[in-house]
């Protein structure tokens, strides 16, 4: 865990870990509900005694650690944000919108991967006002050595079928905020192309109905589709030999989905979002701002003429090293306990 590396000791919390080594179970996440059992992470606080607690997602983690007496720095993801408060029927947005305020008002700091997220999260709660921190948190995939990339390289042949060495990935799954109607409309036409590439979708998190319903929108026999959650080395293994990527969700701050591919030199085609804006700003990409059939095409002749390869040229210039996020915790860390 790179926090370790630093010299932090890291006491980790997370529901459904049952059998999970280093992390603390808090039981099954069966409903909403869940989040409501403050007094199991007053417990831990209390026996750990922790300089901060760090919860993610405000009306998730959040939520559930505002009533432990520790300073709290909250990592706001995008939807819990941007999304939630704005969906559903009267009642359910607005105690969503009182549950982003309250936490936003607990919380001693923020951060966020995505400019127009912090914008939002302040017009909710002008308290948060002066206490956001907004800057890239994920962390690269770490190059294994050879004969591990080359044993996964086998199995994931085997489990998959992936007999090519030259991807077009679908990094962000196929639930509802990650546009699957569009998504299966690009596929479709890039299979229509015959390209060399083999077009892999990966599940991440998706619900078995999401799967369902992306099934009735694109020929499955004819992708891999990846129906479980990757570890590092297999998705550095599938990312270094990825051309292109899409990451085209309705939502979203600076997802690892978007960045991780393109700091192995796949080319980032992105959704028109500020987040996505900003990055293609600085870095190498393409926003496709409607997905017609002819902006379509257009990308995929682009694909096959090769002129969208991976390439060195395609990183981004941005700095996104270990030791640059680490730098940026270690800054957010200080704030909250300067507090």
């Amino acid at each position: 865990m790179n926090l370790k590396t630093r010299g932090y000791k890291v006491i980790v919390a997370s529901h459904n870990a049952d059998g999970i080594e280093g992390v603390i179970n808090l039981g099954k996440l069966t409903s909403f509900g869940g989040f409501l059992y403050f007094w199991k992470i007053i417990k831990i606080v209390k026996e750990h005694n922790p300089d901060l607690v760090h919860a993610h997602k405000l009306s998730h983690y959040g939520l559930m650690c505002i009533f432990q007496p520790k300073p709290l720095l909250v990592a706001l993801w995008g939807s819990e944000v941007m999304v939630a408060p704005y969906e559903g029927n009267y009642f359910k947005m607005t105690i969503i919108k009182m549950i982003n305020r309250l936490v936003l008002i607990r919380a001693t700091r923020l951060h966020t991967s995505a400019r127009h997220v912090a914008e939002e999260a302040i017009r909710q709660s002008p308290e948060a006002k002066g206490k956001v921190d907004i800057f890239y948190w994920g962390f690269p995939l770490v190059k294994p050595d050879l004969d591990i990339f080359n044993s996964t390289r086998k199995s994931l042949k085997k489990e998959f079928g992936i007999n090519k060495s030259r991807f077009i990935i679908f990094t962000r799954g196929v639930g509802s905020i990650y546009n699957p109607v569009q998504v299966s409309k690009i596929i479709n036409i890039l299979l229509q192309a015959k390209l060399e590439h083999r077009i892999v979708v990966l599940k991440v998190s998706s619900q078995v109905d999401d799967v369902q319903f992306f099934s009735t929108l694109v020929d499955m026999s004819k992708i891999v589709f990846v129906n479980r959650l990757l570890n590092q080395v297999e998705l550095y293994y599938l990312y270094s030999n990825s051309d292109v990527h899409f990451s085209i969700p309705l939502s979203d701050a600076l997802g690892g989905g978007a960045i991780e591919p393109a700091l192995l030199g796949s080319y980032p085609i992105l959704s028109n979002l500020p987040s996505y804006r900003d990055y293609i700003s600085t870095n190498n990409g393409y926003i496709i701002d409607d997905c017609s059939e002819k902006n379509i095409i257009d990308i995929t002749e682009k694909i096959k003429s090769s002129k969208i390869l991976n390439s060195v040229k395609n990183k981004p210039v941005d700095d996104y090293s270990l030791d640059a996020i680490m730098e940026k915790f270690d800054s957010c860390y200080d704030k909250v306990m300067d507090k």
